[in-house]
């Protein structure tokens, strides 16, 4: 090598030592220039830049030149990183600011990025019911839906059809001519909510296997009076499961004995007792009555539903008839209410509880009209009006009404009906009984209330010829003739069991009560279980004839009579008292509805006409009472003990679908008539009663075999005692 290659290498090797001293003396963390440490650099990002409270979000962090890379967030949260960054979870519970800092020998930097938080959003809920469940082709169902946490609420079919509802849900009419799942979806900020309900849908030929439909009303009993304890009757026998599998369970008072009460005017509280006797003194349920029992001293429209006047009522009542014993029949024992508290169980009544257990129950059966037996009956016929009246027309001086009644209608279609009375005016059940007086021997029957019944039925004193169809009145049996009566429209209840025997049954019958002897009214001194025993024989001797294979036989009573019932007839009110465990039940304001355009009103001058009778003391005398601003539509009557009896019934089951009198004319108008007929808009609302049956697995085609009724005989004693009516 030459002196000057050696001198270029030995610089070359200085120069190589310089460099190598000088990079291990400044470290390798940070870069230097020239001897000069370089500046960090970092970034931050958020994503997803904004969650829902509870959600987490990815911090994504890149840094140079730095030693040190830390996250902290404003709210207090920190993280350290590795030198060149990262990333790092986090779930703020509120809006937060996240600083990254990076720190290396040239200096400290930072950057920012902001989660922002939003409340938890709720998921939404949806329920979906039909009412009725299951109609004929042709009916309507109504759909309710109840939302929460949505923004839009749709209803879909399997049919093909839509609806939109409110976000809170609401109610939709729907009318499929086949079974169909309807489906509600509720629409939240993220997620959907659906729930379902099946509108099943039978042909309408299935009516047309109902030949025969037999209506029978006995007297003034409420639900709570007589099937209260139906509950633990049924699950003693196992007869609360249905043949679908469902529990069906009735809204009675088993669970609610240590919880109800009512004082009577001396402050005295009564509580619910079973009763000891098969009578008592005779209550009230008149207009100002059943009103009273609802709240005893306050009638207006926004009065509280206390449920707290009936031993005030029958205390009053029995007062008053002390008092004045000509404007009331029986005597009096119980002068303090406490009769009105008490409730019968299977003890006296094994057949009817046998009966309700084995077909079929509702426990929102109610009479039309709060008030007594004439305006419901009347109601009943006519399909829910009385065209204003409250009170009995007859003993008012107002005398027949010329409303249109379901034998009008049944005339019209050339569709056949009987009524059959029990009794005569006189209280006879056969001739011989009865005194000679006038009218003694005339039927006892509130289709005589009305114009059209003169057509069929008629007093003729003076034994005139009868004018066609009738015929003088020996065909029934009365010696003095002194009527004229059409047999093939109003006959004696004996000539029921003939038609049975002969297969003769018309197509519509009407059992009126054995008013005075057998019709179960309380202080009648008649013991209930003479009713029942009747009531047995008209209903087994169906189930052994020829005409059962065809026949409904539909049971109640005309209207509560003044014992205690623990359900508001009140619409907005009838589920107040209710026990939420068994389920939704619709409120009664789908039937409570006005039948026409009367009122109650006070007659000018006091004195009754044909369309006001009240008097200045009744609700609705006063312009803001519930029935002066809401009509008939204010309060019903009662709800009413109850049994729908046919080879088609289901077996055990409980109806919740409020109802009254009038849904049995439906039922009639629907199947003899048309599914569009109805006197009154009160008769159109009814449901079509078709929850009760399976026409096409036919339960009862073998109808059961009950109990024989129990009688004092049976009993070993006398259990008439209405003055030890209580434990």
């Amino acid at each position: 090598m030459s002196h000057l290659s050696k001198t270029r290498f030995r610089f070359f090797l200085a120069s190589l030592s310089v460099l190598i001293l000088s990079f291990l003396s400044n470290g390798c963390g940070s870069a230097h220039i020239n001897g000069v440490s370089m500046p960090p650099t970092v970034g931050v990002s958020a994503n997803p830049t904004s969650i829902n409270a509870g959600s987490s979000s990815t911090l994504t962090v890149t840094a140079s030149n730095a030693t040190q890379v830390t996250v902290t967030g404003s709210d207090s949260s920190s993280y350290t990183l590795a030198a060149t960054g990262g990333t790092q979870s986090v779930s703020p519970a509120s809006t937060t600011t996240y600083t990254a800092t990076a720190t290396g020998t040239g200096g400290t930097v930072t950057a920012t990025a902001t989660v922002t938080v939003s409340a938890a959003v709720s998921a939404p809920t949806v329920t979906i019911t039909a009412n009725p469940s299951t109609i004929a082709s042709g009916s309507t169902s109504t759909l309710t839906v109840a939302a929460t946490n949505a923004t839009q609420v749709g209803v879909a079919g399997s049919d093909g059809s839509a609806y939109n509802l409110q976000p809170s849900g609401g109610t939709q009419a729907v009318s499929p001519t086949a079974t169909t799942t309807y489906t509600a979806t509720a629409t939240g900020a993220s997620t959907d909510a659906t729930a379902t309900t099946t509108v099943t849908v039978t042909p309408a030929a299935s009516l047309q296997s109902v030949q025969h439909v037999i209506f029978m009303l006995q007297e003034n009993h409420t639900f709570d009076n007589y099937f209260c304890m139906l509950n633990p009757y049924r699950k003693a026998n196992g007869w609360n499961i249905g043949d679908d599998g469902k529990e069906y369970d009735i809204d009675g008072i088993d669970d609610k004995l240590a919880t109800i009460s009512n004082q009577d005017d001396a402050g005295t509280s009564y509580s619910l007792f079973k009763f000891k006797s098969t009578c008592v003194d005779d209550m009230s349920s008149d207009w100002l009555a059943s009103y009273g029992d609802v709240n005893r001293y306050d009638f207006l429209a926004n009065r509280p539903i206390l449920m707290d006047g009936f031993v005030h009522d029958a205390e009053g009542y029995a007062k008053s008839c002390t008092a004045n014993g000509a404007m009331c029949s029986g005597t009096f024992t119980d002068t303090t209410g406490q009769r009105s508290m008490g409730y019968y169980d299977q003890g006296f009544l094994n057949y009817y509880y046998y009966m309700a257990s084995q077909f079929a129950v509702s426990d929102r059966w109610f009479s039309p009209v709060s008030s007594f037996s004439i305006d419901n009956r009347i109601a009943t016929f006519s399909g829910g009006t009385t065209q204003g009246l409250v009170k009995d027309p007859g003993s008012d001086g107002v005398g027949q009404l010329n409303i249109e009644t379901i034998f009008n209608e049944l005339d019209q279609a050339n569709v056949s009906w009987k009524v059959y009375y029990t009794v005569t005016q006189g209280f006879c059940i056969n001739d011989d009984d009865c005194p000679m007086s006038s009218n003694a021997r005339y039927p006892a029957t509130d289709f005589s209330n009305f114009t059209y019944s003169y057509k069929y039925l008629y007093n003729n004193p003076s034994n005139a010829a009868c004018t066609a169809p009738t015929q003088p009145s020996s065909v029934v049996g009365d010696s003095t003739n002194s009527f004229c009566i059409d047999p093939t429209h109003v006959a004696p209840v004996s000539q029921y069991f003939v038609d049975l025997t002969n297969g003769t049954l018309p197509s519509f019958a009407f059992i009126e009560a054995g008013y005075g002897n057998n019709d179960e009214h309380p202080g009648s001194g008649q013991s209930i279980l003479e009713g029942q025993a009747q009531v047995a024989n008209v209903v087994n001797s169906l189930m052994s004839s020829s005409s059962w294979p065809s026949s409904v036989f539909f049971f109640s009573y005309d209207e509560g009579g003044g014992p205690y019932d623990h359900v508001p007839p009140v619409p907005g009110h009838s589920n107040d008292n209710t026990d939420a465990a068994l389920g939704t039940i619709p409120d009664i304001a789908q039937i409570a509805v006005n039948a026409d355009s009367y009122y109650p009103c006070v007659p000018s001058g006091g004195k009754p006409t044909t369309h006001c009778d009240l008097s200045t003391i009744d609700p609705g005398a006063n312009p803001g009472d519930a029935p002066a601003q809401q009509g008939f539509a204010a309060q019903l009557g009662f709800r009413l003990p109850n049994i729908v009896i046919s080879p088609f019934t289901r077996r055990h089951y409980v109806s919740h679908i409020p109802m009254d009198h009038t849904a049995v004319i439906k039922f009639v108008e629907n199947r003899f008539i048309g599914s569009s007929a109805h006197l009154t808009p009160r008769d159109a609302a009814q449901p079509n009663l078709l929850d009760f049956f399976d026409f096409t697995n036919i339960p009862w085609a073998t109808p059961p075999s009950p109990p024989a009724p129990v009688t004092a005989s049976s009993l070993g004693y006398d259990p008439c005692t209405p003055a030890a009516f209580a434990p």
